[in-house]
């Protein structure tokens, strides 16, 4: 059974997307709700990735799409916990307004009483001087103050965690392709788990030929490992997600291909949108 802390790995997995200026994003195309504000169904597709989605089920069996409803869903289930005693899995609802309303959810990779690391969708870099962030339409790794938290919940995990240690003692630099935007302008210091993803290879591999059959979720071909490579190079998945088994998350990530090179949305991996990638590789 998935716990808190692989809810923690997969989502700093996802640090690095970026879907342009618009919503557009795989996570809402998978939960249903495509080019709309998105960070509640990033959280909600984080969950569903390790089988927990009834953990997050405040509007419908995949999760929840609008923050305020997720807040509400856990204060009926008494699931909020001092904001000051955060633990890795939480989620962190802000407003940003101040005005008791849940503007924006994000996860929570460390927390102490100096403040919080998350992991978030829909946000933008830890150099970004706005108070919210609001529509930043990338994934990526933020250290964050109390001054905009509304409440912590803590999902009803098999197995409980233990309490962060202090973030004020306890320093690493954030790793893999959230180190770029782990250091703001200021040059400014994010931390996070001392874990570190085991780096992997790049494809070098020469392209076979197209065969619908080596393109589906589930499966880890040549020809697959070839469209992965080439989403990355099109800043449409993150470093991570390479080499590795074709997911959901990188088929919706071809139909961002597709809108952005003026291919039908489809969201298939035909013979002309597979070229068109091969070519993003060489």
């Amino acid at each position: 059974m998935s716990n808190a802390l692989d809810i923690v790995t997969t989502a700093q997995k996802q640090v690095g997307f970026y879907g342009g200026t618009t919503d557009a994003n795989p996570y809402g195309d998978w939960y249903g709700v495509p080019n709309e504000p998105w960070c509640a169904m990033f959280v909600s597709w984080v969950f569903a990735q390790n089988d927990l989605s009834h953990l997050v089920a405040a509007q419908t069996p995949k999760g929840f799409s609008y923050c305020p409803a997720g807040l509400s869903w856990f204060q009926q289930r008494k699931g909020v916990v001092n904001k000051y005693d955060g633990k890795p899995g939480d989620l962190v609802f802000f407003s940003w307004a101040g005005n008791g309303i849940a503007d924006h959810v994000e996860i929570v990779v460390n927390a102490s009483r100096d403040g919080i690391t998350t992991v978030g969708g829909n946000t933008g870099p830890e150099h970004m001087t706005d108070v919210s962030q609001y529509n930043g339409h990338g994934v990526y790794l933020r250290h964050r103050s109390y001054l905009y938290v509304l409440a912590i919940v803590r999902p009803e995990y098999e197995t409980p965690l233990k309490p962060t240690t202090s973030l004020g003692t306890n320093k690493p630099l954030a790793i893999g392709t959230a180190a770029t935007t782990a250091l703001g302008a200021g040059g400014v210091a994010i931390h996070q788990s001392t874990t570190t993803p085991t780096a992997k290879p790049l494809t070098t591999a020469s392209a076979p030929a197209w065969k619908a059959s080596d393109l589906v979720v589930g499966k880890k071909t040549a020809a697959e490992l070839i469209v992965e490579k080439a989403l990355y190079n099109a800043g449409l998945i993150p470093a991570v997600a390479q080499n590795s088994t074709f997911t959901a998350a990188d088929l919706a990530a071809v139909k961002l291909y597709q809108k952005k090179v003026g291919l039908p949305v489809t969201g298939i991996l035909d013979q002309v949108t597979y070229a068109l990638l091969v070519k993003g590789i060489q």
